[in-house]
């Protein structure tokens, strides 16, 4: 028997081959049908089409997908040919249920992934934003910023929370629910960002303070980019002047794009191409109201002559005349040049600094020092209204101001005419609009600085810590460690004063030019276990969001993912889909062979 067994070896040696060889080639075909959900998730793709049969031309991109491949590789394509169109009853792993449990397991592989990042990291916190969709249903994202091992601040999308309401009850319901179905720590919370809105930044009884009624130390951030927009709305709308300019905009872009004949005759005197075509005003985006306005100022020649085109032309009809006319007159004056010159050169301040505040890396030390450029860079324009005026006469052929009739008030019968001050068209201007548009734009800036400044005036003598003497290193570290008692030691102290004079032996005193900086410093020297409580403090200001941008870019993916196509997908497939696209980078690191071993522990029906 012995001799035999060695021989021949197991009995049911034929049957283990077979169960090997049948194992090898479902593994085979699940890999390459992983690989095409990875990529078509990756990308935010529809998987299924009209008929979801192979050779069918209304099939989804999950077949094409699967088709294409078999083209050039025989084992797939000899394995639909097998089990293409069988039907039910049959093992395939073609059908849709199998990549929808695939959609399923690895958007909860991708969010276990994040998840267990922000456990490591401990402090977190949360940004929020709301949308409809193409189904009307109000979908609020939810984004969690963190600080990775390596000193690097990220945020990820968790989910989608579909009509959450807007009541600051229900809001914060809602979120304490997301953070306990996910076992996060609310009491871990260091930090929260939303836009404007009353029922979310409201101080007394709104989303913020209940949010901090369940953890003291999530610190309120509004949303730089948000708040530098309503800067530019306030100073728009402050006059009347200012606010006909951006309905000349709006206006512009309306006639042209009125009928195709009309852009086609733009476009004709548009033929450089650098010149930009007319661009239409956002609401939300001030990126736009800089496109209309560079626009405006780079075509002024150009525009003038399309408009002039229609009325010289004998064979239009009287409305457009009548429209371009208008138009004409408007752009046919002084204080219109000198406007679009002004708010060009802003809006494109404005919009280098939207965009900048729109990165995940930088922190509030940076919005403040852009708030402060802003502001001086505003206060200088004020004594250059001169050199608007002069490019204004070098653009247009008008030279004088409009002159408005003087308005007569009746005076009482005891009180004298003198002392009523009337000033001139040029002064009129410069006063009444040019001068009110620009403390507008400082006092809003000043009034949003502000409010950075109190938040960041606890752990701002680390972006300069090597400047300051040991005793102001001291205070400020002191008082840094009585805001936060449960997470600073008292030897965090010590530790502020160590790693001040760690800094200064530094080669050449080179002193790190950020928070961010300093922090990656001690993860790449590899101190973080010398600095410990330095190290927390850092990883508490950096996780503190400066505004949820992340929220809404999640946005643009939820329109491509739940399009009119597929208005009627459930909310755990939207999440999962969502997931898979918004972190593609975590997406494509995950194993085939891991999701594989999952799937068939999943599906197995032997008992155990």
């Amino acid at each position: 028997m012995k001799y035999r067994g060695n021989k021949l070896g197991r009995i049911d040696s034929q049957l283990i081959l077979q169960v090997e060889t049948e194992i090898k080639y479902w593994k085979e075909v699940l890999t390459r049908i992983v690989a095409v959900v990875k990529s078509l998730s990756c990308r935010g793709l529809s998987f299924r089409g009209h008929n979801d049969k192979f050779g069918s031309t209304h099939s989804g991109n999950f077949i094409m997908c699967l088709e294409l491949i078999a083209e050039f590789d025989p084992f797939l394509a000899n394995h639909i040919s097998k089990f293409g169109n069988k039907g039910k009853g049959s093992t395939s792993y073609l059908s849709f249920s199998v990549y929808e449990k695939f959609i399923e397991m690895m958007g909860e592989k991708v969010k276990n992934t994040f998840i267990n990042e922000i456990n490591n990291a401990k402090y977190f916190s949360i940004v929020v934003d709301s949308t409809p969709d193409i189904s009307h249903t109000d979908q609020r994202a939810c984004i969690f910023r963190y600080v990775k091992t390596n000193g690097e601040p990220v945020e990820r999308f968790l989910q989608f929370i579909a009509n959450s309401g807007h009541k600051s009850e229900d809001l914060a319901d809602a979120i304490f629910m997301v953070i306990g179905e996910n076992e996060l720590d609310i009491k871990n919370c260091r930090g929260q960002s939303y836009d404007n809105a009353s029922n979310m930044s409201g101080v007394y009884s709104r989303l913020q303070a209940r949010i901090k009624g369940a953890c003291t130390y999530a610190i309120f951030v509004p949303c730089a980019a948000h708040s530098l927009n309503l800067v530019g709305e306030y100073a728009a709308n402050c006059c009347t002047v200012g606010t006909e300019f951006f309905n000349f905009l709006q206006a512009l872009y309306t006639f042209f794009s009125a009928s195709t004949y009309r852009w086609k005759i733009l476009s004709d005197y548009l033929t450089n191409s650098k010149n930009k075509t007319v661009k239409r005003l956002s609401d939300t985006r001030w990126a736009a109201r800089h496109e209309a306005c560079s626009s405006l100022s780079q075509n002024w020649t150009e525009l003038l002559k399309a408009l002039n085109s229609f009325v010289e032309n004998p064979m239009e009809n009287c409305k457009t005349k009548c429209e371009s006319t208008r138009l004409i007159k408007k752009m046919n004056s002084l204080e219109m040049c000198i406007l679009v010159s002004f708010w060009n050169d802003i809006l494109e301040r404005f919009n280098s600094t939207s965009k900048k505040l729109q990165t995940i890396e930088i922190d509030l030390t940076i919005v403040i020092n852009l708030y402060t450029s802003l502001i001086h860079y505003i206060t200088d324009l004020r004594n250059t209204f001169s050199h608007y005026e002069k490019l204004a006469m070098e653009k247009s052929e008008i030279k004088e101001y409009k002159v408005v009739r003087k308005k007569k008030r009746k005076v009482p019968y005891d009180e004298s005419c003198q002392g009523n001050t009337s000033f001139e068209a040029r002064e009129s201007f410069k006063i009444n609009t040019y001068f009110i548009i620009i403390d507008s734009l400082l006092s809003e800036l000043r009034k949003r600085k502000n409010c950075y400044d109190d938040i960041n005036t606890m752990f701002r003598f680390f972006s300069n810590i090597i400047d300051l003497p040991v005793t102001e290193v001291r205070r400020k570290a002191t008082k840094l460690q009585s805001q936060y008692p449960e997470d600073l030691d008292g030897s965090f102290i010590n530790e502020c004063i160590h790693i001040h004079g760690y800094l200064k032996s530094f080669p050449g005193n080179v002193s790190p030019k950020s928070i961010l900086e300093l922090c990656k410093i001690i993860e790449d020297h590899n101190i973080a276990d010398v600095y410990p409580y330095v190290d927390i403090a850092l990883r508490m200001y950096l996780c503190c969001p400066v505004s949820n941008t992340s929220a809404e870019r999640s946005f643009s993916v939820l329109k491509r993912v739940k399009s009119y196509l597929r208005s009627s997908m459930n909310d755990n497939r939207l999440n999962n889909l969502a997931i898979l696209n918004i972190e593609c980078e975590i997406t494509k690191s995950i194993s085939y062979i891991e999701v594989i071993d999952d799937f068939a522990a999943l599906k197995s029906h032997r008992k155990i």
